[in-house]
């Protein structure tokens, strides 16, 4: 996978999660299962938002090279 295929991941796995969460208003267990969908958004963060080249993690930069090495990110 790569890094802007996990951002979108994260990013919809967020809206995702925040979107069932607010239907946890009406339904309680929906609170419960948005809030474990929204959690999930951390999986491709932590094991896919790093540098191809370098391997570093980026931490938040959503920038199109690495803080780190300088190169693109593809």
């Amino acid at each position: 996978m790569t890094v802007k295929q996990a951002r979108k991941l994260r990013n919809t796995l967020l809206i995702v999660g925040a979107a069932v969460m607010l239907l946890g208003i009406f339904f309680r267990p929906f609170l419960i299962i948005g809030a474990v969908v929204a959690f999930s958004c951390l999986i491709p963060h932590i094991l896919f938002n790093r540098c191809p080249h370098c391997r570093e993690h980026l931490d938040r930069s959503n920038g199109d090279f690495c803080p780190y090495c300088g190169k693109r990110i593809d």
